[in-house]
């Protein structure tokens, strides 16, 4: 039996690109880079022992590779960059219905999007209002009183 790193037992399929990688070859790196392309475009993981986790969105044009941005940000939909602009135009955590206000679109569809985002952990819900942080700075409980207050 050949030897396995431990930190290398990657599954070779799955969402995440960087499962793609395996490991069986006794291989292990302390960090690593991956060019994936799908249906949004091409994106450069990387991850690593002393790295930060990052997903880029680049495209190669004229010869070089240029850099787009933050994936998650690039590849986001007019929709939910427009809730997202909303909420933080008003630069304080917003309810459904004030957000459906703000962006002129209907009700049930704001509410719908408002949680598949939160779920992805685009937006994060406090009490019942949303916002862009998981912690809203001046965040009040129930009774109107601010936590550091107690």
């Amino acid at each position: 039996m050949a030897w396995r790193c431990s930190a290398c037992t990657i599954p070779a399929k799955g969402d995440d690109p960087l499962e793609a990688l395996s490991g069986s070859n006794g291989l292990c790196a302390d960090t690593t880079i991956v060019l994936d392309q799908d249906q949004n475009g091409r994106t450069l993981y990387v991850r690593g022992r002393d790295v930060e986790e990052k997903e880029t969105a680049v495209i190669f044009a004229n010869g070089s590779w240029s850099q787009l941005g933050d994936a998650a940000d690039v590849r986001r939909s007019s929709e939910r960059s427009v809730i997202v602009a909303a909420i933080t135009d008003h630069s304080e955590p917003m309810s459904p219905i004030e957000i459906a206000d703000a962006t002129g679109k209907p009700r049930p569809n704001v509410r719908q999007l408002l949680r598949k985002m939160a779920k992805s952990e685009e937006l994060y819900k406090i009490g019942t209002k949303y916002w862009t942080e998981p912690a809203y700075p001046d965040h009040t409980d129930h009774t109107g009183h601010r936590e550091e207050d107690e």
